[in-house]
């Protein structure tokens, strides 16, 4: 009696394992979900909406992108959490905003690092340093010289307290000894037409929203805050190559549950590769400023680690209040 019950729950473990592989095998057999913790038109959204077109022709299955703004990115986050750890809902926002979520609330109902997990960093948007074109700079060593020479003169805007805007500001202010004043304001559709106004003398934007009026000597670009120049502008210097360290981009993700199937996540980044090595989905971001670029997860992981502990050291270093 004791070898057939032991026989019988063979049976139905193997039988358990058979259905999962070839649940597996066959996936995607239903609707993906993209929660994005923003409204839709912004940065991570139009990625979203991007990837969700090209990504689900090449998994042969429907993605939905579900806009769930508010609190922080708290609403999306939770509404992931809450979902099986099958492969269908993944949380697509910025790495910046994903790590600055527990410094700036201690009380999060989730714990990024342990709920959550990298499947794949999708894209790049740099951010170019514009001034005004009166200012008698043309890089970031002769207007961090003319900043000395005005301390507490000069206004910089950015998209808003805790963005990637104003911590590469903030981070360069520190790096430099610079005295500059901030003034936040509700996203680059804000901030740009005040740098065209006057009102402020600097700000970080991505390339899109400055190019039109670099044509029209409205604003000049005098450098990028990455490590290595972009390949949308690669003749404006990265002032990484500066400053040791300094990278402020929006680096986008697709971030699941830390238990999220492995054959899930292999998948995934298989026809994320093919997408990075079509020449058509490259063409459909560029002119919106952003750069496909695939990392996988364990070189995503790496990204978290070594962007958390710089913003860390950012605020610590400048004690910088983000309330």
């Amino acid at each position: 009696m004791k070898s057939k019950t032991m026989m019988n729950i063979i049976v139905f473990l193997w039988a358990g394992i058979t259905m999962s592989a070839i649940a597996q095998n066959n996936y995607p057999s239903q609707t993906i979900k993209f929660i994005v913790p923003y409204s839709p038109g912004g940065l991570p959204d139009t990625v979203a909406r991007q990837l969700s077109i090209s990504l689900g022709q090449r998994l042969g299955q429907s993605i939905v992108v579900d806009n769930r703004p508010g609190g922080g990115g708290v609403i999306a986050a939770q509404t992931v959490k809450s979902a099986p750890a099958d492969g269908y809902t993944f949380l697509v926002t910025d790495t910046i905003s994903f790590n600055m979520s527990p410094i700036t609330n201690a009380n999060l109902p989730y714990n990024p690092k342990k709920d959550f997990m990298p499947i794949a960093l999708v894209a790049r948007a740099p951010n170019f340093l514009a001034i005004l074109p009166n200012i008698p700079a043309s890089n970031v060593e002769e207007f961090a010289t003319y900043v000395r020479a005005h301390p507490g003169q000069i206004n910089y805007g950015s998209s808003g307290i805790g963005t990637p805007h104003h911590l590469a500001m903030e981070a360069l202010k520190s790096a430099l000894n610079l005295d500059m004043t901030h003034v936040p304001f509700k996203g680059t559709s804000q901030s740009v037409p005040a740098l065209v106004g006057g009102q402020v003398q600097a700000v970080y934007a991505a390339l899109p929203s400055l190019v039109g009026f670099v044509k029209t000597n409205q604003v000049k670009i005098i450098g990028v805050a990455s490590l290595q120049p972009s390949k949308l502008a690669p003749t404006i210097p990265a002032i990484g190559q500066k400053i040791p360290g300094y990278e402020y981009v929006h680096v986008i993700g697709v971030f699941g549950l830390s238990n999220t199937p492995p054959e899930v996540i292999k998948r995934i980044n298989a026809e994320l590769e093919v997408l990075a090595n079509t020449p058509s989905t490259q063409e459909t971001l560029t002119p919106m400023g952003i750069e496909f670029n695939i990392v996988g997860p364990v070189a995503a992981q790496k990204h978290l680690v070594d962007e958390t502990a710089r913003l860390e050291k950012l605020i610590k270093d400048t004690k910088l209040q983000l309330q």
